[in-house]
């Protein structure tokens, strides 16, 4: 049975999936397994989240979402990571995890849930998923900076 949950604990054998799980999502991860440093700095914060799904005690989609805060929109939610096993696509996976996500912004204060995909290539099936839950492609630049 499909669960989606909030990390809450490092786990080295889920630290790993969810390196496995990226590789899925960008050709520029080399799968290592994320570090316990970054998870337990994620956990501790109240302003970001790991979301899991969680099927027969395996990990097989993942978020990582987070509250951005301004004067002038107040809170959004940020969604930076979003992925589903390839095994799993198509299943509902990705969109119960979809309403976890919008669900933990609300339960943040979050006005609107932002987020960027290339839809390039394999990724074509994601801006689909997204026009599908009523997700508009705004017309930008996006800009990136090394710090």
């Amino acid at each position: 049975m499909l669960e989606i949950g909030t990390m809450t604990e490092y786990d080295a054998d889920v630290a790993a999936t969810m390196g496995e799980l990226l590789m899925d999502l960008s050709e520029n991860y080399d799968g290592a397994p994320i570090s316990r440093e970054w998870i337990e700095d994620v956990i501790e914060s109240s302003w970001h989240d790991v979301l899991l799904a969680i099927d027969e005690g395996e990990v097989v989609g993942m978020a990582t979402v987070s509250v951005v805060m301004g004067p002038l929109i107040d809170r959004n939610e940020y969604l930076e990571d979003f992925v589903v096993s390839a095994k799993c696509q198509g299943k509902g996976v990705g969109s119960k995890l979809w309403e976890e996500i919008l669900a933990w912004g609300r339960r943040k204060g979050c006005k609107k849930l932002e987020f960027t995909s290339s839809g390039k290539g394999k990724k074509q099936g994601a801006v689909e998923f997204y026009q599908s839950k009523g997700a508009e492609i705004r017309d930008t630049n996006a800009f990136s900076i090394e710090l």
